[in-house]
């Protein structure tokens, strides 16, 4: 695994790895609109699997035209609910997950963001229509069963789609 700052973001930052995690985290006031851009412009030229966790969302969000905003923090256990089946998540309805971030995607979503999840807020599950492009608002690394499964499914994805 490598971590990659907005800094050092570049249109090829992927070459070489099976897919991307793009992970939370906070970016910092002065700075954000410019550091998400950054790394919109990877996903412009990314070809292999994305998954976006909370601050990847938002990644995703911005790269394809969504409205976000600022919330109270949410943090803490929240129960998800799936509307319709997650290609990352199969046969899970609902699951306990870990919340912790203070923007919200807000719909309607851009018609290529199809929204598969709620919690009570709007969005927590996406996927891009006609991609392997995935983002969540929870943190399924810091979730247990089934929610980790987001993440082993995400990995056997990638595994796949080996060149």
């Amino acid at each position: 695994m490598t971590v990659v700052e907005p800094a050092d973001v570049r249109p090829y930052s992927a070459r070489g790895f099976d897919g991307v995690v793009a992970s939370g985290g906070y970016l910092r006031a002065e700075t954000y609109r410019r550091e998400l851009d950054v790394y919109s412009r990877l996903l412009e030229d990314l070809d292999r699997p994305f998954l976006g966790i909370c601050l990847g969302l938002k990644i995703l969000g911005r790269h394809y035209g969504a409205r976000m905003r600022r919330i109270a923090p949410a943090v803490g256990t929240y129960r998800v609910h799936f509307v319709r089946e997650y290609p990352l998540a199969p046969g899970i309805l609902d699951c306990s997950v870990y919340q912790g971030h203070q923007f919200e995607l807000i719909p309607p979503l851009p018609d290529v963001m199809e929204n598969y999840a709620t919690d009570g807020s709007p969005v927590q599950a996406v996927k891009i229509r006609g991609s392997e492009r995935y983002g969540v608002q929870f943190h399924p690394e810091l979730s247990g069963d089934p929610a980790c499964q987001i993440l082993e499914n995400f990995v056997a994805l990638c595994s796949r789609d080996r060149p």
